[in-house]
């Protein structure tokens, strides 16, 4: 298995589930059960992974194929953060 593309599809994997957390109305669109298929319209190589395990069975659960959209730019949380001189001062004693 790539090592690249799982990450990415990690990634993605992460950030959908905060999605659904944030707008559970999307998440009604989704059947019980169903296997979802994340999909980059940008990256044509990470979709053929992405869609490389599908297999043609009438016993497997309906698949969802979910257009990721674009992601926000990553940001830190990090406020004021600084140089310190001495990070003994910051150890358990």
């Amino acid at each position: 298995m790539n090592e690249f593309y799982r990450a990415k599809f990690n990634e993605l994997f992460t950030e959908f589930n905060r999605y659904l957390a944030e707008h559970p109305a999307f998440a009604e669109k989704i059947p019980q059960g169903a296997e979802v298929i994340l999909l980059d319209q940008r990256d044509q190589q990470y979709n053929n992974y992405a869609l490389s395990g599908l297999r043609d069975s009438a016993s497997k659960p309906p698949v969802i194929f979910v257009d990721v959209g674009t992601l926000a730019p990553v940001h830190s949380r990090l406020r004021n953060p600084k140089v310190v001189a001495r990070p003994a001062a910051y150890a358990a004693r």
